[in-house]
């Protein structure tokens, strides 16, 4: 009796262990069927890599290698079967199927061009990049130009507000290479607009106090300073080294800005030779001394002679200081 149920107890459990089995080949097999056919109609039937056929032989009556993908189709837009070279996946093949299948039908006038899908965010991003206008290009002062100007130039709108953030914080470009230390303006843009970036500068012979406070490192007092030693000097200055001759004036302070300022010659607003002893004496390359000297020299030499360098040889102008006069000019006749 014991012997009975057991034969019989181990026959259900063969039959279980057989289902359990057939089970688990259907799960396989279905769940291959939903991986090669995820997102794709259930009409394509059949995908295999030339690997998993008989050793990248023939398969279906098709000859496929290990490179490629073998798809057999019974949708109407895809029916047949289909090789397809390199690609990644069943996806990958069967986007490729399609997309040859709509350019065939398209190029024979049988379907309409489709607009690209707003879906496909890389579509989307590409077709507003072919949107935007080209960028113009004109000379223009990063100190100056307007939000709207930069747009023009090829900056977006956010990029722009950026670079007149940095303006209405104090930010000054001295220098072309100055435009270029802005995150927003990368090395390519830069390239393309070096050429055109003209930076005005301040003419030190020509700018007023309000002006010369613009300077990095200059405040009130140095301004003050600056426009007194011009109009001592003769109301011009010959070099922005000249400033370094101001009491407390360093060079640190002058590199500061050197970039952005120019001495541009003009006519002179100081006569040697018409000028008062007192005149000339505040003169900072003449002084007290040579003062008295030129004085007297004039009022024993003919005008027909006067010279800087008849002054030097004579001593009472220091060479140098005959050199550093040479913008009041070598042979300045005296204006009777």
């Amino acid at each position: 009796m014991k012997k009975e149920k057991l034969s019989k107890a181990a026959a259900s459990g063969a039959v279980a262990l057989i289902f359990l089995v057939l089970g688990f080949q259907a799960a396989i097999f279905t769940g291959n069927v939903f991986k090669y056919n995820r997102g794709r109609s259930v009409d394509t039937v059949y995908v295999v890599r030339g690997a998993e056929s008989t050793g990248g032989g023939e398969c279906c009556g098709a000859q496929v290698s290990d490179s490629q993908l073998y798809v057999k189709s019974t949708s109407p837009s895809l029916e047949g079967r289909h090789i397809v070279e390199n690609a990644d996946n069943q996806d990958d093949a069967l986007h490729r199927i399609e997309s040859d299948a709509q350019r065939s039908l398209i190029s024979k006038g049988v379907a309409p061009r489709q607009e690209p899908g707003y879906g496909d965010a890389r579509r989307a991003i590409a077709e507003k990049l072919e949107k935007k206008p080209e960028p113009e290009l004109f000379p223009f002062d990063p100190n100056t130009v307007t939000a709207e100007e930069l747009v023009r130039l090829g900056f977006s709108p956010r990029q722009a507000q950026v670079i007149e953030n940095y303006r209405s914080k104090g930010g000054k470009f001295a220098a072309k290479k100055d435009f270029a230390k802005m995150y927003v303006v990368d090395s390519a843009a830069y390239a393309r607009l070096e050429p055109y970036i003209k930076i005005k500068k301040l003419n030190l012979n020509t700018a007023d106090s309000l002006q010369l406070l613009s300077l990095r490192g200059i405040g009130p007092y140095y301004a003050h300073k600056i426009l007194e030693y011009r109009r001592r000097l003769g109301g011009m200055f010959t070099s922005a080294e000249q400033l370094l001759e101001i009491d407390g004036f360093e060079k640190e302070r002058l590199d500061g800005f050197a970039q952005s300022v120019e001495v541009t010659h003009g006519r002179p607003r100081f006569s040697l030779w018409s000028a008062t002893r007192s005149e000339l004496a505040a003169h900072p390359y003449i002084g007290a001394y040579a003062a008295k000297g030129i004085a007297r020299y004039k009022s024993l030499t003919d005008t027909a002679v006067w010279s800087l360098e008849d002054l030097a040889e004579k001593g009472i102008l220091t060479k140098e200081d005959a050199a550093r006069l040479g913008y009041l000019g070598h042979r300045e006749v005296h204006d009777e």
